[in-house]
């Protein structure tokens, strides 16, 4: 019986992309992120995304399955078999001749869109105290005991536990305070911190006077970074914590056993601080959001919350991504976007970004066993977008990435290399202070086909796919 490869190709890849787009996890697993480092095959997302290289290491699989099963008793291939492997042989070579040429000729050391522009130094740098904040208010949203430790008191802010969360803060402020001034007279012009590393806190049972509100931790924020003329780009999630989590599902209620609801809500945002005030119509309040304060030059909530651990609590984020255009160079502007975390897992949200940006910052927050493959996965971003990456995780691995692919920096919050006091993995109590992690990245990015077009393969795919059931039915 014949088989045709270029249907299973089609049909795996149609598979794969409803399964990313179905599953909670988005495209976390499927099969393109094993080539991770072949250059080569990685630039087929410049094309299509991840989903052409999908296409490829399926029909090459099949036709070769395909060849080996042809092989008759004699050990030979036959004509059928033969003409299989050269269609595969001919497929590689395209395939590593269009990657080799993109890489030599696209690259940003020579591309005619960046000779002029140079390269910034983009700087992440770790806090002292963020994962056992994070910890106690978990252990607050969720209204679970871990690690045999209860969390803070549900509804006052005076009490002991709050108090000492508010003093961890304060902490991480002065200490960013310290890294920013470092990082400045190293040479950075962004420095950056990973996703949720600072808090603050507002809404009913906090006093507006308190140190931590928005408004007081924006502004010393602002001063950071005028202080020492860098952009400042912070994780950051605004919290409400006495506030009763609305709508939350009957599945969310039975999975963590809420049935009388849960408390306290949170923004995760990613908030880029300019060392200038920035004008309300630089700013685009249409896609950010109110300007928060008038140094801030993108504000960006997650869009993606990781279900469970997130989701419920987690506030409705920006289904259009802002952008800021940042005088880094006196040649020409840098367009700068950001996506949190999760968002990455999602290429469907993030290639709006393609068209508009030239590096993108992206603050995550990981476990041990996402290290190192989520770092991997923004990789093949930079590839689809055309822009470089800066992906910054607390409690995981921070990496730049060129538009290429390139690893331009490489640092692991748990590396021997960068610890400062002795961080550990599944050891949130330990508050530990790594040193950072700096890249320089091109200012200027590409453009690609991807994202000119977007989603095109899973549609041709699909197209493909009912033309042959539309074809059996018909026969």
């Amino acid at each position: 019986m014949r088989t045709n490869p270029r249907r299973k190709s089609t049909f795996a890849t149609l598979t794969e992309y409803c399964h990313s787009r179905i599953f909670p996890y988005g495209s976390y697993g499927i099969l393109p992120y094993t080539q991770y480092g072949l250059l080569p095959v990685m630039q087929l997302a410049s094309v299509g995304g991840v989903w052409l290289i999908e296409v490829f290491m399926s029909y090459v699989s099949a036709t070769l399955a395909l060849a080996y099963h042809e092989v008759d008793k004699k050990g030979g291939v036959g004509r059928v078999g033969v003409g299989r492997i050269k269609r595969v042989v001919i497929t590689i070579a395209l395939v590593l001749a269009y990657g080799g040429c993109r890489a030599r000729w696209n690259t940003w050391e020579g591309a005619d869109n960046a000779i002029k522009g140079g390269t910034v130094r983009v700087a992440g740098v770790w806090l002292k105290n963020t994962m056992v904040v994070r910890e106690q208010l978990l252990r607050h949203h969720l209204g679970i005991v871990m690690d045999g430790k209860e969390g803070p008191e549900e509804r006052d802010w005076e009490g002991e536990k709050w108090k000492e969360i508010q003093e961890w803060v304060l902490e991480d402020i002065e200490i960013l305070r310290e890294e920013v001034a470092k990082e400045a007279s190293a040479g950075a012009t962004i420095v950056m911190t990973p996703e949720l590393s600072l808090v603050t806190f507002q809404g009913p049972g906090v006093p507006p006077s308190s140190p931590l509100s928005t408004p007081s931790v924006l502004s010393a924020l602002a001063k950071i970074a005028s202080d020492n003329n860098v952009h400042l780009g912070v994780g950051i999630g605004y919290n409400e914590p006495f506030v009763k989590v609305p709508n939350l599902s009957k599945f969310t209620e039975t999975v963590l056993e809420k049935e009388n609801g849960m408390m306290g809500v949170e923004s995760n945002r990613f908030v880029l601080l300019s060392p200038n005030t920035v004008n309300t119509e630089t700013y685009q309040p249409e896609v950010n959001g109110p300007q928060p304060h008038n140094n801030v030059a993108l504000d960006y909530i997650k869009y993606n919350p990781v279900p469970i651990i997130e989701g419920p609590f987690a506030v409705l984020g920006n289904k259009t991504i802002p952008t800021a255009t940042v005088p880094l160079s006196p040649v020409q502007p840098t367009r700068i976007g950001s996506c949190v975390c999760f968002d990455m897992e999602h290429p469907w949200h993030v290639h709006q970004l393609g068209l508009k940006t030239d590096l993108v910052l992206n603050p995550s927050y990981d476990w041990p066993g996402l290290n190192p493959y989520h770092a991997r996965i923004t990789a093949f971003r930079a590839v689809e977008l055309g822009s470089s990456v800066f992906h910054h995780c607390q409690a995981g691995t921070t990496v730049g990435y060129d538009h290429l692919g390139n690893q331009l920096g490489h640092g692991d919050y748990f590396s021997p290399t960068t610890v400062g006091d002795g961080c550990k993995p599944l050891k949130p109590e330990i508050r530990c202070r790594p040193g950072g992690v700096v890249a320089n990245l091109p200012i200027k990015g590409v453009s690609t086909i991807y994202a000119m077009v977007g989603e095109w393969v899973p549609i041709v795919c699909a197209a493909w796919t009912a033309r042959v059931v539309w074809g059996k039915t018909r026969g």
